[in-house]
């Protein structure tokens, strides 16, 4: 279930929806094996699955679908005025962002594709991956 239909005009909690989907994790991985794998299914789901979690939360932030409180409010919807102008290079580059590239890894496949550097610099500003490495919280 996306977060955005669940939110809808409300600062959203990352470690809330985080722990949420951790809970979910450990049911399913828990119904498979005919137990309850506690705190081991939990762990498993923060190992597996949590800087991919946050990276899909932080671009929902930056593209302004949902505020999440845990990154900085003068990020929230940052992106948005690369997108009005149908700048198929700033989609291209929150995409892969969002697939886990990093900003080096960005900046390399611009020079590989023949991308201006300077649109390319604007929208790895914009994006500040900074903003998205946070550590989880365990209960």
């Amino acid at each position: 279930m996306h977060q955005s239909a669940l939110v809808e005009n409300r600062i959203a909690s990352i470690f809330q929806a985080a722990c949420s989907e951790a809970m979910r994790h450990r049911w399913i991985e828990s119904q498979k094996r005919g137990c309850d794998l506690g705190e081991y299914a939990v762990r498993d789901w923060y190992q597996r699955y949590w800087w991919t979690f946050l990276r899909y939360r932080h671009v929902e932030h930056i593209l302004g679908d949902v505020c999440w409180e845990e990154f900085p409010a003068r990020s929230f919807a940052a992106v948005r005025p690369l997108l009005n102008g149908d700048d198929q290079l700033a989609v291209q580059i929150i995409d892969l962002y969002r697939e886990g590239l990093e900003n080096l890894d960005i900046i390399h496949w611009a020079d590989r594709t023949g991308h201006s550097f300077e649109v390319v610099f604007e929208c790895l500003l914009l994006i500040n991956m900074n903003d998205a490495r946070l550590d989880p919280k365990f209960n």
